[in-house]
């Protein structure tokens, strides 16, 4: 670039623009741009002149540039490497281009690393997807190991604990549709245990459903005093109305038949 007199700034800050994008693509060629981001790295504030920028690059053989119509879709930028240039200046000989020098061993760690982060997340994949299809066969296997106890044993159990029978089958139903697991995740050891549970569960419910009752009939007796309380001012407040009458003038005598109305 220090042999094209014609480049400006801008010139130099879009090809180190192209360039970043270019080494986070790792050197592959063509590269996909975007206008609007390439101008904001570049520090490019006219369209025309990221325009001629990029032309002008082209025809100096820096840049190769296919630009793209579709606005949805990104232009391509080809980057060329470069082995050795001198300048026309006496003794401003450049140094070799270190993308050249390092090109391969740059390539082989890239690939090395990322050989290791894709195994690394391969195996992690395959350890996480292990142990879930471990935990699947070992919630299969439980179910069909299971030694769940027959309805008959359950029935005397909650018959001993003052129970009827009807909740015995509610209990039995219930687990046997789930395949006998605690909240669905662990298997039951002790089903004696899931029984008292059980039961503690029947009286919670039964306590909430005697408060409920409670509270409802003190509702109602409240309504229904309320109702007779309000009909019985009424029929007060109906019985000690008075009515005033409009008065009426006295009747005609033969003492007033000459006085004027």
């Amino acid at each position: 670039m220090d042999q094209v007199k014609s480049f400006k700034s801008y010139h130099i800050s879009l090809y180190l623009a192209l360039f970043r994008r270019w080494n986070i693509e790792r050197f592959k060629n063509p590269i996909s741009v975007s206008r609007d981001d390439i101008m904001k790295t570049a520090k490019i504030g006219s369209p025309k002149t990221y325009s001629k920028a990029l032309k002008e690059l082209q025809s100096h053989h820096f840049i190769r540039y296919d630009p793209s119509h579709d606005p949805n879709v990104g232009s391509l930028i080809n980057l060329f490497t470069y082995e050795q240039v001198t300048c026309s200046l006496v003794g401003s000989k450049m140094p070799p281009y270190i993308n050249n020098i390092n090109s391969k061993q740059t390539n082989t760690l890239y690939k090395e690393e990322n050989f290791s982060i894709s195994n690394s997340k391969k195996s992690n994949d395959m350890k996480n997807t292990s142990d879930i299809e471990n935990q699947k066969s070992s919630i299969e296997h439980h179910k069909s190991q299971i030694q769940h106890p027959p309805l008959s044993h359950i029935q005397i159990y909650f018959h001993e604990k003052g129970y009827p029978e009807t909740e015995a089958q509610r209990f039995f139903n219930y687990y046997e549709s789930n395949g006998w697991l605690i909240g669905g995740k662990t298997p039951m050891k002790d089903w004696k245990a899931a029984a008292r549970n059980w039961i503690l569960n029947i009286k919670k419910f039964e306590k909430k459903g005697l408060d409920a009752e409670r509270s409802r009939s003190t509702y109602d007796t409240r309504k229904k005093q309320f109702r007779q309380k309000h009909r019985k001012s009424k029929h007060l407040t109906s019985e000690n109305k008075t009515f005033s009458l409009r008065p009426t003038s006295p009747l005609p005598s033969s003492s007033n038949y000459d006085e004027p109305l």
